[in-house]
């Protein structure tokens, strides 16, 4: 395994704001042996122009329906022949070693699944703003503990547990790692930075996420499936709350002041 070839999945649909940064940041990694599938979901946007641009460099690219983004992933994975597979959503990018120090740490260990840092991207006034957020597996059985575009897992993994369910529509990914880490893959942490993932705006939160949740957990008998039960009230009350305070901040006026406290944060 000293140069494994890295298969990486990417899945779209009309992501033409972002796909460009996303396809070059895999193109230009400092680590070479690496196989690019591209999975579009019958885009009706640009995105297909800007993959034909980089069309000569990708490994695999198919363009048609799907049912759903895990759907598309599996398509992935099935195309996949790589030894090590990551896959990296169509509004994110890698940084330019991200692949290198994904490799050589699995080089050095006998880690199945290493997992690293996420960066949030979030726009202000035309500026972007980062904010590193750091793993914690220990959260396993209450909550998704690692991030997903910033995981990566030997084929071996899927060959030995499955795909994603595709059953769950937001939190397939959760299932995946969950079932993982019953099965007694080796999981390793990786302190660094890996992928940079988009927030885009002040989106209300999909509690049909935590929802999934609790299903996943209870499906696995975990005893913190009622915390995750809890989480879904929560989730749809700090939706009202956020919506009623935006509604009030831009009656009175008051979303550049918002904004600004939110920079300030962020910087």
């Amino acid at each position: 395994m000293n140069n494994p070839l890295v298969s990486i999945i990417t899945v779209v649909f009309n992501g033409e704001k972002h796909l460009e940064q996303t396809i070059k940041s895999v193109l230009e990694q400092t680590y070479t042996n690496i196989e690019y599938i591209i999975i579009d979901g019958a885009s009706t946007d640009g995105t297909l122009n800007i993959i034909k641009k980089y069309e000569t460099q990708i490994t695999t690219f198919i363009s048609e329906k799907d049912t759903g983004i895990y759907n598309a992933m599996n398509k992935g994975l099935a195309l996949a022949t790589g030894e090590i597979i990551g896959i990296l959503n169509a509004d994110d990018y890698y940084y330019e070693k991200t692949i290198e120090l994904v490799v050589q740490a699995f080089i050095k260990s006998k880690a199945e699944i290493i997992y690293g840092n996420l960066v949030k991207q979030r726009s202000f006034e035309g500026n972007n703003y980062f904010k590193e957020v750091a793993p914690n597996i220990s959260l396993m059985e209450k909550t998704m503990p690692i991030f997903h575009p910033a995981t990566f897992v030997k084929k071996e993994v899927y060959e030995k547990i499955g795909n994603f369910n595709e059953k769950y529509k937001l939190s397939a990914d959760y299932d995946f790692i969950y079932r993982a880490y019953n099965a007694k893959a080796v999981f390793e942490y990786l302190p660094q930075p890996l992928t940079v993932f988009r927030i885009d705006g002040a989106t209300s939160t999909n509690c049909k996420s935590y929802k999934e949740g609790y299903k996943i957990l209870s499906s696995y008998s975990s005893p913190h499936d009622k915390q995750m039960r809890m989480l879904i009230y929560k989730c749809r009350v700090k939706n009202v709350v956020r919506f009623f305070v935006y509604f009030l901040l831009n009656l009175l006026g008051l979303k550049r002041w918002y904004e600004r406290t939110l920079i300030e944060k962020w910087k």
